[in-house]
C-alpha cells in the first residue's frame, strides 16, 4: 500500500492567456462584424464574463491530468460538459493499491483491503469482481478535457460546503493552476460569481 498526493497537471496544448483572449475575443466579435484588433478582442473577451455572456468560452478547451480520489471522481464525472478518461478498476490488475494521503482511512484497515483483493487476484477472480472490495479512497488518474466556462464553473461550484475536503482541495488546485496561467480570466469570472452566487 502506498500512498500519493491529490495533483494535477496540463496535458496537450495549452496556450497563454493573451493569445486565449484574442481568440475569445475573436470569436464573440464574429456575431457583430466588430473591430479584430488585439486589444479590442481581449477587452471584448473580458467584457463577456462582466456581462454574462460566456458562451465565447465554451471554444477553448483545456486538459487536465487529476490524480484524486474515487470519490471525488464519481462526483466530478457528473459535469456533463466535459470528456473524461480514468484509470480502469474492470481492466486493471493492482500489484499495491494506492491511497490519496491525508485520507483518513488507516493503514492498517489499507493493508488488510490490499492483502483481500490480492487474495482475490490470486484465486484468479477477474479484476471486474475483485475491485468490489476497493474503496472510495483509492487514488485514480481522471483526464479531464473541458472549456473554459465549465472549469470556472467547477471552479466555483465544487468550493461549495457539500463537497469533501478532498474535493476542495481538487477545486483549489485547478484555481491556483488558473491563478498561474490564466490569471485576467480567472479574476474576470470571480467578478462575475461575487455578484452571481451559484
Amino acid at each position: 500500500m502506498k500512498t500519493v498526493p491529490l495533483s494535477i497537471r496540463t496535458m496537450g496544448h495549452v496556450s497563454d492567456e493573451q493569445e486565449m483572449l484574442e481568440l475569445v475575443g475573436q470569436i464573440a466579435g464574429e456575431c457583430y462584424n466588430s473591430d479584430m484588433t488585439p486589444d479590442k478582442c481581449v477587452q471584448r473577451a473580458l467584457n463577456c464574463v462582466y456581462r454574462g455572456h460566456h458562451s465565447p468560452w465554451e471554444h477553448v478547451t483545456i486538459t487536465l491530468n487529476c490524480t484524486v480520489d474515487r470519490g471525488v471522481s464519481h462526483a466530478l464525472v457528473r459535469h456533463r460538459h466535459c470528456a473524461f478518461q480514468q484509470s480502469s478498476t474492470i481492466y486493471q490488475k493492482f500489484d499495491e493499491l494506492t491511497f490519496i494521503e491525508d485520507n483518513q482511512l488507516p493503514q492498517k484497515l489499507g493493508q488488510e483491503i490490499e492483502n483481500a483483493y490480492k487474495e482475490k487476484i490470486g484465486m484468479n477472480i477477474k479484476p471486474s469482481e475483485a475491485r468490489d472490495i476497493l474503496p472510495n479512497c483509492l487514488a485514480t488518474n481522471l483526464i479531464i478535457t473541458t472549456n473554459i466556462r465549465q472549469w470556472m464553473y467547477m471552479i466555483q461550484r465544487r468550493c461549495g460546503p457539500g463537497d469533501s475536503d478532498n474535493m476542495h482541495k481538487w477545486a483549489d488546485l485547478v484555481r491556483k493552476f488558473f491563478e498561474q496561467k490564466y490569471p485576467r480570466t480567472l479574476e474576470a469570472f470571480d467578478k462575475w460569481y461575487k455578484g452571481h452566487p451559484l
